[in-house]
Order: structure tokens, then C-alpha cells, then sequence
């Protein structure tokens, strides 16, 4: 065997044609990547900014983190549901909103602010699962639009009211409690998010309706042959969704 057709079959048995195209089929790539390029991101982006891995920075970092994961989980679902869901940002800065109004203008306490906040995200997630689920819209456009509307609206509002707020002298000890305090080293909001991620995990692999929702994401038309209610369930995905937005509103460290 000359050296040429040695190193061609070095070639081939060290480094297989179809490589990448195997390593892709792989089901764990579909997390593996993801996570990959978070990694990677976070070495960069940690090595440039000073201070980014130090134990002050991480804390300031995990109360938004907090925040975030809630929202995330809510958008989780909607996805395992086979939907998408971009007004999330609108539905929390509107959640955000009522529950101000509320407490620092209506001067009223802060459960009923609370109270607000989630009815404000359960409607908002009501008509994106209305329009989505039974409407049978396309859930990209129609939570674009919806997204457009409500953040329209909230800028209308806060121009309104901005000068009522800050002239407000309304306090409260849990907010300030869920915004700064920490528990284990680690923020209320994310324990509060980790949570809810552990409540949701257990929701969708171990009861019906989680059932459910994973048989609508991986195919509508099996799942309504099988007999379960396909538009119901894409309209709770979107409710809890907004539920999700919501409630993290109540997480942030800026409310």
C-alpha cells in the first residue's frame, strides 16, 4: 500500500464523510447546541466586561435572571404546544402597569396589585389564545400585532400617568422584600422562578393536560383523531403564558 492510499485510509476511519451530518441527526444535539452557544456567549462577553464573574455582579445578574425565567417558562409552554407567542414584552409591560396604577395611584394594597397584574396578563393571554386556538390565526402575525397594539398602549399610559407615579409616596415591604433580598446566595425572584419551572415541569409530564399540550405540539391532527380538544388546548397555552408574563412582574427588582 503506497503512503497516499495509507493517509486515505487514515482519512476514512478517522474523519467519516458524513461527520457532521451524523452528529447533527443525534437527539441531544437539539439541546446541545443552544447550550453551546450560551457558553460561549457568556465567556465572551464575561472576559470583556470587568468584574462580570464576580459574586456582587452574578447577584445583581440572577434578579433579572429571575424575572426572565418566568417569562421563558411561559413561552416554553406555548412552544411544546406547537405555537409562538412575541407579545410577551407587551403583556408583562401592560401587567407591569395595572399594578402600579393600582398601588402608587389608586393608593390600594399591594395584593390587590397583584390581583391587577395577573388579570391584566390572563386577558391579554385569553385573546391570543382566542384568536390562535379557535380563530385558527397564525400565532407569528397575530401575537406581532398584538405585541404592536399593546406596546403602543403602554406607551400611551405611562406618558399619562408618569408624573402621578413618581409623585406617589406609596411603599411597600414585600416589593421591597422580592426586589433586594436574597435567600441561599441566591434572589427571591429566582427561587420564585425556579419554582414555577419545577411546578410547570412536573404539570406537563405528569398530568393529562400536559399530556396533552406535548400531543398538540407534535401533531395537531393526530392529537384531535385521539380525541383531545386541540383549540382548548392551544388557548390555555397562551393563558398561561400571559399568567407567566404576569406573575413576573412581581419578581422584578424594578417594581
Amino acid at each position: 500500500m503506497s503512503f497516499r492510499e495509507r493517509l486515505q485510509s487514515w482519512r476514512y476511519n478517522l474523519v467519516p464523510d458524513h461527520l457532521v451530518g451524523e452528529i447533527l441527526t443525534k437527539r441531544w444535539t437539539d439541546n446541545a447546541i443552544p447550550f453551546l452557544a450560551l457558553v460561549v456567549t457568556l465567556a465572551s462577553f464575561g472576559s470583556i466586561i470587568p468584574g462580570f464573574f464576580k459574586l456582587n455582579a452574578l447577584q445583581e445578574s440572577t434578579r433579572q435572571l429571575g424575572e426572565f425565567s418566568m417569562v421563558v417558562t411561559g413561552m416554553t409552554v406555548v412552544m411544546l404546544g406547537g405555537g409562538i407567542d412575541l407579545s410577551v414584552g407587551s403583556i408583562f409591560a401592560l401587567s407591569c402597569f395595572s399594578a402600579v396604577y393600582v398601588f402608587f395611584i389608586l393608593e390600594q394594597s399591594i395584593w390587590l396589585a397583584l390581583a391587577a397584574s395577573l388579570a391584566t396578563g390572563l386577558i391579554f393571554g385569553a385573546i391570543n389564545g382566542y384568536l390562535v386556538g379557535y380563530l385558527r390565526l397564525r400565532a407569528f402575525l397575530t401575537t406581532l400585532v398584538t405585541f404592536i397594539f399593546g406596546r403602543a398602549l403602554f406607551d400611551i399610559l405611562v406618558t399619562t400617568y408618569a408624573a402621578d407615579v413618581q409623585l406617589s409616596t406609596a411603599t411597600s415591604d414585600v416589593l421591597d422584600f422580592i426586589g433586594d433580598s436574597t435567600f441561599w446566595g441566591l434572589s427571591v425572584s429566582v427561587w420564585l422562578a425556579i419554582i414555577l419551572a419545577i411546578v410547570t415541569h412536573i404539570a406537563l409530564t405528569r398530568s393529562r393536560p400536559g399530556w396533552h399540550v406535548l400531543a398538540v405540539g407534535g401533531s395537531r391532527r393526530s392529537a384531535h383523531n385521539a380525541g383531545i380538544r386541540v383549540r382548548r388546548t392551544v388557548f390555555m397555552t397562551y393563558v398561561f403564558s400571559g399568567f407567566c408574563a404576569s406573575i413576573a412582574v412581581f419578581s422584578s427588582p424594578a417594581a
